[in-house]
């Protein structure tokens, strides 16, 4: 009868690279133990952390841009009140809009060479530091309407640099498992907060002039709580008995990570390229190319619609009251489409995006043709379903794409070209219902839509469309040249019965391999799967 000692293999690895047996120093960790040991912090160590990590972040944003939103609805207003002026008005809400458009390439550099989380939690302590003093102001009778511009500009300015950070960090908090269904919750509560925050601005200030900018201060405190939750190292993740192992198991990890996302270059070769290679590495990506050519004329476009229903309802007197009940549909359409934007992202992201354009396109024909703003903006605000299901394809492709050194550029090139395109198209659009008049601008909306389905068919599918005809000319090709050899055969003279190989079954040729055309020989089939080996879309 034997006995046997049972020894922990970590403690056996312990031993081999810790004393003794000099030939094992070098051993590395396997993957499992590697993946077992890694540390746990801004990327938590299992999956029910990670949920809940990523709960707080996105919930604690969440309501911190809704403190945004409804300080950016109500400076205006307030702005109005004070001076009686529409200029004040304007100049408050351009100093909210105006960082939106100036700052998303300098905050998406910043964040690729900084702590994303320190970055989001400066944008925050800044914002709250400026809404209590915005408050203390106007509770002091300080109505004066540079306050109020300043603190939009500031207020404005901290939230690109957060958000730009918020969607290149999303990627670091969750798996790649739960990557789209988290982007896709991400985008359901920023259009949730633009939803909820501008009528809560309106509210809070009809109660009292300083309240909006409170509550700001206190949403953007619960931000910096949640974010230094978050952040907070956890050492007891690894006991001092693996420390060695540990430290081994994280090299490891990094260098598969960079050699993965990265090659031969690394983090630095990638890291340190300048904003114009990430622009060029960005416009080399078909999808995200032909995806941000959408966004941009389509943002453009719903610019044109939002101004036209709204001249249209001042034409035919509706009250503000339900203008403003109507214009709520379009948060409302782009909380569900990111809702369900998981369900059809299951979908090859080609197919999906150009599903959507062409769903709009009817929706651009009801819209121009009944010319009533009763049903345009809520038929607008089904267009606002599609669009949150584009943006979220566009960032789940572009956080599975890019490597995460680029993705704060990435990101801010794509928000900075988005927002430039809604700015125009609010420049434009008063132009072209002016110059076009209310119903050529519907009629022009119908058909640059209809234009912009036919270039998407035109640019997505064209690899797709190439490679199924080459397969059907490898076909017809397969098909003449079987008919050509039956022919010969026949003009042949019969010299005899022949004994079939074993196994063959009844006619003269041998049974066509698996996968090959009808008809065909295997090695026809052979070149007709060699000439077409993928019809599917797939431009990613």
């Amino acid at each position: 009868m034997g006995f046997g000692v049972c020894l922990r293999p970590v403690w056996v690895r312990s031993y081999l690279n810790g004393k003794g047996c000099r030939g094992a120093a070098s051993l590395v960790l396997t993957r499992p133990d590697a993946e077992r040991l890694k540390p746990v912090g801004w990327n938590p160590l299992n999956f029910t952390e990670r949920r809940r990590n990523f709960a707080i972040f996105s919930g604690a944003s969440a309501i911190s841009q809704t403190g945004s939103m409804s300080v950016a609805a109500a400076g205006p207003l307030l702005a109005l009140a004070i001076t009686g002026s529409p200029i004040a008005a304007g100049c408050v809400t351009a100093a909210s809009v105006l960082p939106a458009l100036l700052l998303q390439l300098p905050a998406g550099a910043l964040v690729d060479r900084m702590d994303r989380r320190k970055v989001m939690w400066a944008s925050q302590l800044v914002r709250m530091v400026s809404a209590v003093l915005a408050f203390a102001c106007l509770a002091f009778s300080c109505d004066s309407v540079i306050v109020l511009i300043v603190a939009a500009l500031i207020d404005g300015s901290c939230s690109v640099f957060y958000e730009v950070a918020e969607i290149a960090a999303v990627p670091d908090l969750v798996s790649k498992k739960s990557l789209n269904l988290a982007i896709g919750s991400n985008e359901a509560k920023q259009n949730a907060s633009m939803l909820f925050g501008r009528p809560l601005g309106g509210a809070l200030l009809a109660v009292a002039p300083m309240m909006p900018w409170l509550v700001a201060a206190g949403t953007s405190f619960v931000s910096l709580l949640a974010l230094l939750v978050i952040g907070r190292p956890r050492r007891s993740a690894v006991p001092g008995s693996r420390k060695v192992g540990h430290r081994m198991a994280e090299r490891s990890r990094r260098s598969r990570g960079a050699a993965a996302r990265t090659g031969a270059g690394g983090d630095a070769k990638v890291a340190g390229l300048p904003l114009r290679g990430v622009l060029d590495r960005l416009m080399r990506d078909a999808f995200s190319r032909t995806v941000l050519v959408v966004c941009i004329l389509a943002n453009f476009l719903f610019q044109v619609i939002v101004l036209l229903q709204i001249f249209l309802a001042e034409e035919r007197g509706m009250p503000s009251y339900l203008v403003g009940i109507l214009l709520a549909c379009s948060g409302l359409g782009g909380f569900v489409g990111a809702v369900g934007s998981p369900l059809l992202l299951r979908k090859p992201p080609s197919v999906s995006v150009v599903l959507c354009v062409l769903a709009w396109v009817p929706l651009a024909w009801i819209i121009a043709l009944k010319n009533d703003p009763v049903i345009g903006l809520p038929v607008w605000g089904v267009c606002s379903v599609i669009g949150a299901h584009i943006n979220v394809a566009l960032r789940a492709h572009q956080a599975n794409t890019f490597p995460s050194e680029l993705l704060g550029r990435v990101t801010g090139i794509t928000r900075f070209l988005s927002v430039g395109a809604v700015g125009l198209g609010a420049l434009s659009g008063g132009w072209l219902i002016h110059l076009l008049g209310a119903r050529g601008a519907a009629l022009f909306i119908g058909m640059a839509f209809t234009s912009l389905a036919i270039i998407l068919l035109s640019l997505l599918p064209f690899a797709a469309i190439h490679k199924f005809l080459l397969f059907v000319v490898a076909i017809i090709r397969s098909g003449k040249r079987d008919v050509a050899a039956r022919a010969q055969a026949a003009q042949e003279p019969d010299v005899g019965p022949t004994a079939e190989p074993e196994g063959w079954s009844e006619g003269r040729h041998a049974p066509a391999a698996h996968g090959s055309a009808p008809g065909g020989t295997a090695a026809d089939a052979a070149r007709a799967s060699e000439a077409a080996p993928d019809i599917a879309l797939n431009v990613s």
